[in-house]
């Protein structure tokens, strides 16, 4: 379980008590509500750095420890954050050099949130004396549930001290210049380097150099991560995370896994009208993503009740979509939902963020009333915590891989290329199954799953290509996109051609010899089972070298050519898409290749508008979870007799849905009896 011997599903939200202290009797009814609304975990101190330390050394906890103790009173638990995001005003002051500087090396003013650099020696020990002190405190406080460590990591720094952080980390990575000259193919534009200091990670002639400055950000701020974590460790052994922004561009989240204890998320999605099911995968996705990277729980630590502020069109949620969202979370494997934010503060850039609490302050509110109807739910699955998810078919999504991608210079501009985009329609197509999935990075086990997707796994790091044969002649399905394998770890281009070098071209039984960038008038197709799919702004000229034709372009003076091949390796295969196509396609070609690989949906025979989920329970049964993406009833008919948990419904045999609405079963059926 995520809190240790609080066996309960997690249901509450960031609490900012400190900003409400001078209106008496607020926290008061803060408590009053918390209970109302079935609310047990909370996260505290996120932002409160300069109320609790008003001047250097200079410490009150006393509304602290007031809510600590209030929390151990009422059974709750709290997440106790360390308050780095936000500095105070005094510590910018007397430490200038905490302030990021952008890339010019211009210092940043002290404001905001999560704008302090990294490598300041002033900030990184104000931090540690600030995390000790409240570790101290409160390490054996009975409402300790875990360490909030940060709030949401992010962004880079420019500034001498980070430059010369970054140099020092070429110097480990490289180990001589001669190495990083071969690395960054330096001859180009004659920018052979001759001290490590000359890398100018900003030169946007230098695709390896820019590749790097990202794995030195990531680095960086783990390494920040990680001295958060050891002073708390100190005092408090409790479980710590930070939370993480789903598939936020500029941080490799892969790295931040194995120093959390469980993974944490912020999640917001807008559930716009005709976008439910492009929305309802790419949470999905994310959430897939979170319970891979420990293969157990996690926690989506921050969602909105109501209407999130920074969204472009702040659409209410319609009747289900709140309750179909957070079942989403808890479905995929989050063991708790919680938001941002319990009450909503009257100043500022969130004023008008949802909230569970309003600027009324009452119980009364549509959002209120959802909230606590779904808190009292919460409390009939006891039994979902710490259950698994077993899924047989992997997506690969790999922060390196996207950021060689992005940085080289090809293929049109970043709004054409869309790896993003791409790698959600290929789990999208999975995901329309009902099938249970997960989503790793190309440094996971594959030899775990049934079916392998590299959509536009753009990098081949070292050692990939042999284990992904490996896959394969043990019985695997691999299927692989264009721009597959197109360069090396250091953003060099594959030797030998593509896919994947020499080793790579064996692997797949062809050679992309190059590919043809269609502009938005362009016409082209492919032809796949007698049937004609589009296929727009990228399509590769395969040349096959032992895999077959599984389908053929329909235009232009290379139609008939290869346009998907497949191989056959050991007891398994490999189907290479040399085409971007819609999701017509991918729906069609992912049903068949599904049927083929044996992988079973989580329930059979549902409506084409309803989507399920299924985790199974650490002592026996199974949970499944059901999904209504339309706006009317849709009636499901279960294939056994299964228990309406979620509504109090008794055993039954079918269930109907309401509009936008989810529900979860739970089924005690034997292995031999599904």
């Amino acid at each position: 379980m995520i809190i240790r011997d609080f066996r309960k599903i997690l249901h509450g939200g960031d609490y900012n008590p400190d900003q409400w202290l001078h209106v008496p009797g607020t926290v008061d009814r803060d408590f009053e509500l918390m209970d109302e609304a079935h609310c047990n975990t909370f996260s505290v101190a996120i932002f409160s750095w300069s109320q609790l330390e008003v001047e250097p050394d200079h410490f009150e906890f006393g509304w602290l420890d007031d809510v600590f103790d209030r929390c151990a009173k009422s059974g709750k638990k709290l997440f106790l954050a360390t308050p780095s995001a936000s500095k105070p005003a005094w510590l910018a002051q007397r430490w200038p050099d905490s302030r990021r500087a952008d890339r010019m090396g211009r210092r940043d003013y002290w404001g905001s949130r999560q704008n302090s650099c990294f490598s300041s020696p002033g900030y990184r020990e104000r931090v540690r004396i600030v995390n000790r002190k409240l570790a101290e405190r409160y390490a054996h406080h009975p409402a300790l549930g875990g360490w909030h460590i940060s709030n949401e990591y992010h962004g880079e720094c420019g500034c001498d001290l980070c430059r010369s952080r970054f140099h020092d980390f070429l110097r480990k990575r490289y180990g001589t210049l001669e190495k990083l000259n071969q690395a960054y193919w330096s001859g180009f534009w004659g920018h052979r380097l001759t001290d490590w200091s000359q890398v100018e990670p900003f030169d946007c002639s230098m695709d390896g150099a820019a590749l790097d400055w990202w794995r030195f950000c990531t680095e960086v701020i783990v390494d920040f991560f990680r001295m958060e974590i050891e002073a708390v460790r100190e005092f408090s052994d409790a479980p710590v995370t930070t939370n993480l922004m789903g598939l936020f561009p500029t941080l490799d989240y892969w790295k931040f896994a194995p120093l959390c204890d469980f993974i944490s998320d912020d999640c917001y999605p807008t559930w716009y009208a005709g976008e439910t099911e492009r929305e309802g995968a790419s949470v999905s996705f994310r959430h897939d993503m979170h319970y891979s990277m420990r293969n157990k729980p996690f926690l989506m630590m921050e969602s909105c009740p109501g209407i999130p502020n920074m969204m472009p069109y702040t659409k209410l949620r319609r009747p289900g979509e709140f309750e179909r969202e957070m079942l989403l979370a808890l479905g995929h494997g989050a063991d708790g939902t919680m938001y941002f934010q319990w009450r909503k503060g009257r100043n500022n850039c969130e004023k008008f963020h949802g909230a569970v609490v309003g600027h009324d302050g009452s119980d009364r509110t549509m959002v209120f009333q959802r909230v606590a109807s779904y808190g009292e739910k919460l409390e009939r699955l006891s039994g979902l915590v710490d259950a698994v998810r077993e899924p047989e078919a992997a997506v690969v999504y790999d922060w390196e891989s996207n950021w060689a991608l992005r940085e080289s210079h090809f293929a049109g501009g970043n709004e054409v290329k869309k790896w993003d985009e791409t790698i959600l329609n290929h789990y999208r197509a999975l995901w329309n199954r009902n099938i249970d999935l997960a989503v790793i990075d190309s440094d996971q086990d594959f030899s775990r799953y049934k079916l392998l997707v590299l959509p536009m796994l753009f990098m081949f790091k070292p050692g990939v290509v042999e284990r992904l044969r490996s896959f394969v002649e043990a019985g695997g399905t691999l299927v692989a996109t264009y721009f597959t394998g197109y360069v090396d770890e250091c953003n060099n281009c594959s030797a030998g051609g593509n896919p994947g070098g020499e080793a790579g071209r064996r692997l797949f039984g062809l050679w992309s010899e190059d590919f043809d960038g269609l502009e938005p008038a362009a016409r082209q197709s492919i032809v796949w089972n007698g049937k004609r799919y589009s296929v727009s702004d990228y399509a590769e000229i395969l040349r096959l070298e032992g895999a077959e034709v599984e389908a053929v372009y329909g235009d232009d003076f290379y139609a008939g050519t290869p346009a998907v091949a497949r191989r056959k390796l050991g007891t398994g295969r490999v189907i290479y898409i040399g085409a971007r196509t819609e999701m017509d396609f991918l729906n069609d070609f992912y049903g068949a290749l599904l049927d083929d690989a044996g992988i079973e949906p989580v329930l059979p025979g549902l409506p084409e508008s309803v989507r399920a989920a299924r985790r199974r329970a650490v002592d026996g049964g199974e949970y499944y979870f059901l999904y209504n993406l339309k706006t009317e009833d849709q009636t499901v008919k279960l294939p056994q007799m299964m228990e309406a948990v979620w509504e109090k419904g008794g055993n039954v045999d079918a269930v109907t849905l309401s509009p936008n609405s989810a529900t979860v079963l739970f089924s005690r059926a034997s292995d031999g009896e599904r």
